[in-house]
């Protein structure tokens, strides 16, 4: 009697077919587990967009408003616009209301009222659908906001200026354009009250505060000049005074010509040879205040003296008041200058 054959065992296929099933689920499972949320969610309005964009200028959330303007034109710097400089503002945008959506296809504008304080403004934002992700579901982009530029004119000898009572560090490059006087900068800031002031300058002066309003104003906007500076102190008034007399005097001093240019003394027409100065009594010194980083001073009292040699030997001597409008300033380094305004071949407005 043949043997009889052993049992087959149980065949693979079904082992493997019932693996491919259990692996499609768990993809299946997945990707409903990541399309489902944007299924559900759906399309964000373009008012939607324009609110979460508008309550962060509410907020003071510099980052996000940052993502949404417009480069700042070359010139213009945007070290002003941090969260902590626009919460210390006097005031700023409280509130806001969505006045009208209009949608055209893949655009569309939003129109928005801003308040500040009893302040109001309308603005117009406008949206570009386009679409992302494997889905291509459509999103609203909200085009970049042009933002407010204040324009301050700041001393040369301030490495920045104080917003709100923070100090905003200012590029050297800024500063560097002219010895004294002041420099125009223009900072993108968001709507609001901010009092703007130069940095504490040492003992010789003391800053003024400028308070500045930008309107509640989304779009290209420029406020007036508004220029900041020191006030001299009575150290600053004695060390403008003793730069005109121990530099800008004693320089005039040592012309040999009778009516020397830019010095508070001159002899009279008649004299015309060259002879020497001599300073009798130096001048009272008085400073009457100042604009633009340029001080108004005016010495007077003084008395000079200029004697004429002939070439027979003998001497005429002519004596002068000293009595002349002067004109101070700073350098970048906060030293004083300063220059005499008598005898001058050019008038000056």
């Amino acid at each position: 009697m043949p043997p009889t054959p052993a049992a087959a065992g149980p065949s693979p296929a079904p082992l493997r077919c019932r693996r491919w099933w259990l692996l499609g689920g768990i993809a299946a499972l997945l990707a409903l587990v990541l399309v489902l949320p944007q299924v559900l969610v759906g399309e964000r309005s373009p008012e939607t967009e324009a609110r979460s964009f508008l309550q962060a200028i509410l907020d003071a959330d510099t980052d996000t408003v940052r993502e949404h303007m417009v480069e700042p034109e070359e010139g213009v710097l945007d070290v002003a616009l941090t969260d902590q400089v626009t919460l210390a503002a006097e005031e700023r945008v409280d509130r806001f209301t969505i006045e009208d959506t209009t949608i055209d296809g893949d655009t569309a504008q939003v129109t928005a009222t801003l308040s500040l304080g009893r302040r109001t403004q309308e603005t117009t934002l406008h949206l570009t659908r386009h679409r992302e992700g494997a889905l291509r579901r459509p999103v609203w982009e909200l085009e970049p906001v042009e933002l407010p530029v204040m324009r301050v004119a700041v001393p040369v000898s301030a490495p920045a200026v104080l917003i709100n009572g923070v100090e905003v560090p200012l590029p050297e490059d800024v500063m560097a354009t002219q010895a004294f006087g002041l420099v125009e900068v223009h900072l993108v800031v968001l709507p609001g009250v901010y009092q703007v002031s130069a940095p504490e300058g040492g003992e010789a002066v003391t800053p003024t505060t400028v308070r500045s309003t930008i309107p509640p104003v989304l779009g290209p906007w420029l406020n007036s000049l508004i220029e900041i500076g020191y006030e001299l102190t009575e150290t600053g008034e004695e060390q403008l005074g003793t730069y005109l007399i121990d530099t800008a005097l004693a320089e005039c001093a040592r012309s040999t010509q009778p009516r020397p240019e830019n010095c508070p003394f001159g002899a009279s027409e008649e004299v015309t040879g060259e002879g020497a100065w001599k300073i009798l009594t130096p001048p009272q010194i008085h400073v009457a205040g100042g604009a633009a980083g340029y001080y108004d001073a005016y010495g007077y009292g003084g008395l000079a003296e200029f004697t004429v040699t002939a070439e027979d030997g003998s001497t005429t001597v002519q004596r002068v008041p000293i009595e002349e409008a002067a004109i101070g300033m700073m350098d970048r380094e906060g030293r004083f200058y300063g220059t005499w305004f008598g005898n001058q071949e050019t008038t000056y407005y």
